[in-house]
């Protein structure tokens, strides 16, 4: 598992209370991109893509769905974690 820096750890928190993504990043001076669209891989392999709402500081940001099973959330985060080429952070609010 991937370290994230300490500025990043502070974004997320920010977020994680209800800021913007945007000024929480700008706050931190992290650059941030959004709708990036990036390939999901199985087994090394591209097989669809996929629209990711935020990318700071090279790490993928996604919000919990509070309305699914948590059981079936992680689940569903732990596989597309593993079809990524990059970190991606979670906010559970």
């Amino acid at each position: 598992m991937e370290t994230i820096s300490p500025a990043l750890q502070r974004v997320l928190h920010r977020v994680a209370q209800g800021d913007d993504v945007l000024a929480a990043s700008a706050a931190e001076n992290l650059t941030v991109k959004q709708n990036v669209v990036v390939d999901a891989h199985y087994q090394g392999k591209p097989v669809c893509t996929v629209t990711l709402p935020w990318v700071v500081d090279g790490h993928a940001l996604l919000m919990a769905d509070a309305s699914v099973n948590p059981a079936i959330a992680e689940s569903r985060l732990e596989s597309l974690a593993n079809a990524l080429a990059m970190p991606l952070c979670v906010i559970r609010s």
